[in-house]
């Protein structure tokens, strides 16, 4: 305990820290996802395809292919 702290004072301070260091934490990541989010159309195959070119894959249709035995 601190000097010149009550126990009540010293808990509090000490949970005070670790809301703004649980806050910090989540707002960090927060952060870094949206940087890579805004990276995300920059990837390039190497010698090939961007992937910026395939913008908008998220909203493509889902199309099956199947055969009948008969």
């Amino acid at each position: 305990m601190a000097p010149g702290l009550t126990r009540e004072e010293a808990v509090m301070k000490s949970r005070h820290t670790w809301t703004i260091a649980a806050v910090m934490g989540i707002v960090t990541l927060l952060g870094s996802s949206a940087l890579s989010a805004q990276d995300k159309y920059t990837v390039k195959v190497p010698g090939g395809l961007a992937f910026s070119e395939f913008r908008g894959y998220e909203n493509w249709q889902v199309v099956s292919i199947s055969q009948d035995e008969a």
